[in-house]
């Protein structure tokens, strides 16, 4: 699989409060909506790992006054594209998903 490296938005720099995620709740979350539905499929708990690791860096870069379920629901759906591809149809149905997570995050982590 690719790697994919996050560089921390630009504007992030003049802010002081970064998102303070945590990985096992944000791991959760991709474990029970299960996006792919790979987990109910047979694959092992833990198939959403690769993505995750790549999502809490992305999130722990975004400042506290950038994010918004937007933000953080692109960063989902950038780590899905670099990782499982799909056609824009594939995408679009992960959106909604995407964004079901991303108010989460905001509500617990932001």
């Amino acid at each position: 699989m690719p790697q994919m490296h996050f560089s921390p938005p630009l504007s992030s720099a003049r802010y002081g409060y970064k998102m303070k995620v945590d990985y096992g709740a944000i791991s959760e979350l991709f474990r029970l909506h299960d996006i792919d539905g790979l987990i109910s499929s047979g694959a092992p708990d833990d198939e959403y790992e690769p993505e995750v690791e790549r999502i809490v860096m992305a999130l722990e870069h975004l400042s506290r006054e950038e994010a918004s379920v937007r933000a953080i629901a692109e960063i989902f759906a950038a780590v899905w594209a670099q990782m499982f591809g799909g056609s824009e149809e594939q995408m679009r149905r992960r959106r909604f998903e995407f964004d079901e997570i991303a108010e989460k995050v905001m509500r617990y982590f932001a």
